[in-house]
């Protein structure tokens, strides 16, 4: 994980592969006593990062749904998501 100060307003935060890897598991429950979180201590220059995962369902709970995605990413998610966790409540197949 790196983070990356554009300016005194944004900050770029770049995950590894396994870093994105890591939150995917730890959201579908491996392991088991998971937080579904990373996190990476702040220095005295960078503050300390959490990410936290949760699931599609408890994350769009609230909303009516997510936002726009380009087709082909989405068309990749449906195929590749194997926890049937739709954020519409249904399963993927």
């Amino acid at each position: 994980m790196r983070l990356d100060r554009a300016d005194s307003e944004v900050v770029q935060v770049t995950l590894s592969r396994r870093n994105l890897l890591s939150l995917l598991a730890k959201v579908d429950g491996h392991p088991a006593v998971s937080s579904g979180a990373i996190i990476f201590p702040g220095t005295g220059a960078e503050p300390t990062l959490v990410v936290v995962s949760e699931s599609d369902s408890v994350h769009y709970a609230k909303r009516t749904g997510p936002g726009p995605m380009h087709p082909a990413t989405e068309a990749w998610i449906r195929v590749h998501d194997r926890q049937q966790d739709d954020w519409r409540g249904g399963a993927n197949v």
